[in-house]
């Protein structure tokens, strides 16, 4: 079988004359029709939209714009079938279909042949975060030649148990490949990721230095830890993708061991019995089950080598000048008047959000440290950064379950005295509530956060959780709108 690499998650499998392409972002960047921040694939790519054969089908996993991209459906014939899983929301399918195309929903487990390959979608294992639990992951194999297996793509979360039971009973021939995402975000000093600890002791002790073994963390949890979620990967390849995007940070470039031909290079050497292979932008695959060969090159996408050395050499230059990037703002304020209404705004969503704190483990962990803490009934403060009006601060009260307000205090003191916080510029955070910008276009970029317990019950989890796709369509996807009116703007 065949595998063309188009970035980040991007394949085209079988035939490449009319593949299927999932998860496909067919411009360099994605979302510069809202945000001033838009993210560029990394490595960067050259696409040749004249010489793309037409697909045979186009399967989304999942709703989040690394993986759903408008602008670049509206680049396909619209006889394309789009496809995709059972849990997708209402507000994408609609999207998809405004633009002309015909999409098909395929139930978990059932198989589908598109072009020359087979497809079958599978749930995300349930521990999977919520914010990723919509994900379908994707089975494809030959169609030709279905019982020699195929390439799994888990696609930003745990393996599916019902997967594994089917492979396990013998319904479905086991897998020859998996795809697995590289999704960490190692930043250099003075960056934060978007779920490190503002006021993590590690972090403060190395000035902004992740620990020295940050390239083999990466390695274990992208390659033993797939391997270990369940018995049917034992002898299987491993095709490392995903975490190929470019956060705004313009001084830095892209994050460190974010070039996944590298890290799997040394990853191979770590190995024995399986292969380990990290694509480029263009390559051709064959998928055997004597491992992956390299057997050519894409004519209608290839690596921009220029602009990807340039990146990689200012990445270089950023990590030796020992400099730091301060938070930055999204939305640019234009005054006074402006950062009151943005603060309208957010008061208004106060009370879901207060709402879904305590219905959640983060709500759970503030009274943990409310109980023990000399911090009393209010352990967590959101801090509005407003530079023409002056900061504003609010705590959450567990005894009146409200954020209230309470005097401002500095950075470095609000550090001190709470044991959980956050702060945004109070602009951009109204933008997301309002529909103008994605949680995921602020955090680490315009959005820091502390806390005392697990990442995965930390603020910005919760954030993720409370106003992102899963949760709030009605905000999140407004963005997804705003798509659609760009590209019937520019048909007329």
């Amino acid at each position: 079988m065949q595998l063309g690499f188009l970035g980040h998650n991007g394949f085209a499998v079988g035939d490449q004359d009319s593949p299927v392409l999932i998860d496909a972002i067919l411009l360099p960047r994605y979302g510069e029709e809202y945000t001033s921040s838009p993210v560029e694939i990394y490595p960067p790519r050259k696409i040749m939209h004249d010489a793309m054969p037409t697909p045979s089908a186009v399967v989304i996993s999942h709703e989040h714009s690394d993986h759903y991209h408008l602008p670049s459906l509206n680049k396909l014939d619209r006889s394309v079938p789009i496809v995709v899983g059972p849990l997708m929301i209402n507000r994408v399918v609609e999207g998809i279909e405004a633009l002309g195309f015909v999409v098909h929903r395929l139930p978990f487990g059932e198989t589908r042949q598109y072009g020359s390959v087979l497809i079958t979608l599978f749930p995300p294992g349930p521990d999977t975060v919520l914010w990723e639990s919509r994900v379908s992951q994707v089975y494809v194999r030959d169609a030709e030649d279905p019982e020699i297996g195929g390439l799994y793509l888990g696609i930003d979360a745990l393996i599916s148990e019902e997967f594994s039971e089917q492979v396990e009973e013998g319904s479905l021939p086991g897998p020859i490949a998996v795809a697995v995402s590289n999704n960490a975000q190692i930043t250099p000093p003075g960056v934060f990721g978007s779920l490190d600890v503002l006021g993590s002791p590690d972090i403060a002790e190395h000035n902004g230095r992740r620990g020295a073994f940050a390239g083999l963390d990466i390695l274990q949890g992208i390659i033993s830890d797939t391997a270990e979620q369940t018995p049917i990967f034992r002898g299987c390849h491993f095709l490392v993708c995903g975490g190929g995007f470019l956060k705004d940070y313009e001084q830095m470039g892209p994050f460190p061991f974010s070039e996944q031909k590298d890290l799997a290079e040394h990853a191979a050497r770590l190995t024995r019995w399986v292969e380990v292979l990290g694509p480029e932008p263009g390559d051709i695959l064959e998928v055997t089950p004597d491992g992956f060969q390299n057997i050519g090159e894409l004519a209608w996408l290839t690596t921009d080598r220029v602009r990807f050395e340039e990146l990689r050499a200012r990445r270089d230059r950023f990590l030796r000048s020992g400099g730091s990037i301060p938070l930055r703002e999204i939305i640019t304020s234009a005054g006074a008047d402006q950062e009151e209404a943005a603060l309208r705004d957010i008061e208004k969503e106060l009370t879901y959000l207060a709402r879904v704190i305590l219905l959640s483990p983060l709500g759970r962990g503030l009274i943990q440290s409310a109980r023990s803490g000399p911090h009393g009934v209010r352990p967590l403060i959101l801090k509005l950064i407003r530079p023409h009006s002056g900061d504003v601060s609010l705590v959450f009260d567990i005894t009146e379950g409200a954020f209230v307000s309470t005097e401002d205090i500095s950075l470095a003191e609000a550090l001190d005295a709470y044991p959980y916080g956050i702060v945004v510029h109070a602009a951009d955070l109204a933008a997301v509530l309002s529909g103008s910008l994605q949680i995921w276009d602020i955090v680490g970029i315009a959005m820091h956060s502390w806390y005392a317990n697990d990442t995965y019950e930390s603020p910005v989890a919760l954030l993720f959780d409370a106003l992102g796709e899963q949760t709030r369509p009605d905000i999140s996807c407004q963005v997804y709108d705003l798509q659609l009116e760009t590209i019937k703007r520019g048909a007329e």
